[in-house]
């Protein structure tokens, strides 16, 4: 799963080149004052006005930057508010109930901002459910040692993962009432999960485990959520990464399906891959397709699901890190030049210039890559510049609607 800290914390600063300041800036132009900080700044606005401070930014973001080509209109998001398919809150360190009194249940969870604006009304009930259990006194040690609730799954279905400190028999009888209570509740509740975390990481798992000793165990349900696009179903383990808006993957989906169209259809290579959410739309398009990801777990989901999705593509779901200069170990030799095409998702952080160096050097005809934070741009197209390949078209999607961020698709060919 991508890592995201819980919130921004309150020593954050926007930088004047970051696209966080255009879309201040553009409000500012419309005489609206967005609050000084937290994730939903934009939550409250219209969504048509905010679309338009987005487009608006976007410009002057690429000017500042003096990035090549030129953006595209913004994806509208079909839902705009209510979206976020993955959520969390963190239970208070400072809450009484780490004392063991009983006090009001909203004090359990972190005080939210606009947030709940983007999360589905289940998610909210689920929170208020769990933080009025948690602030009865003979839950007490549960609060205590819980570090994060987290929901996962889709618009339908709903997962639930406890992620604590620590767990011992009287802590693993409370769990197990808390997920009674979880049962009891209106909301689709299909599965719950527990993960233990003693380091209290600021994520929703904890960073460093290493990917063959995943310490999750089911609670109760199946172990995978399903994400139905259109007549295709995906099962997604609860720790894989996906992305957050579930109404917005189609039009994802037939951005990249219009960007690969063409005559080449000989290898594929989808790195960052996750569950194999492109390796598997894509099945029927190419002869045979690599996909690498780190997560174990991701890569077992995309080797199961391989019979439901026809096509004549053979694909080779990889698990290894992608790091420097690993690419040569995980992957064929390269095809001849332009008969490879690459899509590559990487988290927030990005890819780093050696592999994009590494991704060059095999001379592929069309590279899609995705950001999911604009300021990371400039630095990478200008890497893939230095590599010899150049944008073509810039596709931004709303994938993050009601904060100051975009999905950005860019298309890359060689001169």
């Amino acid at each position: 799963m991508k890592k995201e800290a819980l919130r921004l914390p309150a020593t954050t600063t926007i930088t004047t080149s970051s696209f966080e300041h255009f879309v201040r800036q553009e409000a500012s132009r419309k005489s609206i004052q967005l609050p000084r900080l937290g994730p939903a700044v934009l939550a409250l606005l219209d969504y048509g006005v905010e679309a338009e401070i987005k487009n608006g930014a976007l410009r002057g973001f690429w000017k500042h930057h003096q990035l090549p080509a030129r953006p595209e209109r913004l994806v509208l998001s079909p839902r705009p508010r209510h979206y976020r398919t993955t959520s969390k809150r963190r239970c208070l360190p400072g809450s009484e109930a780490f004392r063991g009194r009983k006090i009001a249940a909203d004090a359990i969870f972190a005080a939210g901002d606009e947030s709940s604006l983007l999360e589905p009304g289940e998610h909210a009930a689920i929170y208020a459910a769990m933080a009025g259990l948690l602030a009865r006194g003979e839950f007490a040690p549960l609060a205590r040692a819980l570090n994060f609730i987290v929901i996962r799954g889709t618009y339908e279905e709903f997962m639930v993962i406890f992620n604590l400190q620590e767990l011992d028999r009287g802590l693993h009888r409370l769990l197990l009432r808390a997920v009674a209570g979880l049962r009891a509740l209106e909301a689709n509740i299909v599965s719950a999960f527990l993960f233990l975390d003693p380091s209290r990481s600021p994520y929703y798992l904890e960073s460093e485990r290493p990917r063959a000793a995943f310490p999750i165990k089911k609670l109760f349900g199946p172990e995978r959520f399903r994400l139905r696009l259109g007549e295709d179903v995906f099962a997604v383990p609860p720790t894989s990464f996906s992305q957050v808006n579930e109404s917005i993957l189609p039009a994802l989906l037939e951005n990249i399906l219009a960007l690969t169209a063409g005559e080449n259809g000989k290898r594929l290579l989808d790195l960052y891959c996750g569950y194999g959410l492109f390796s598997l739309s894509l099945r029927g398009r190419y002869r045979e397709i690599f996909a690498v990801d780190a997560a174990e777990g991701s890569i077992r989901a995309g080797g199961d699901m391989l019979p439901r999705f026809p096509g004549g593509a053979r694909v080779h779901f990889r698990s290894a890190a992608i790091l420097r200069h690993s690419l040569d170990r995980l992957l064929p030799p390269p095809l001849p030049p332009g008969d490879e095409d690459v899509i590559l998702d990487p988290p927030r952080s990005g890819a780093d210039e050696a592999v994009i160096a590494s991704i060059a050097r095999r001379r592929p005809g069309r590279v899609l890559h995705l950001f999911c934070a604009a300021d990371g741009m400039p630095a990478a197209l200008e890497n893939w510049r230095r590599h010899g390949y150049f944008v073509r078209r810039v596709v931004p999607l709303d994938m993050f609607a009601g904060t100051p961020q975009l999905e950005t698709l860019v298309l890359l060919t060689r001169a």
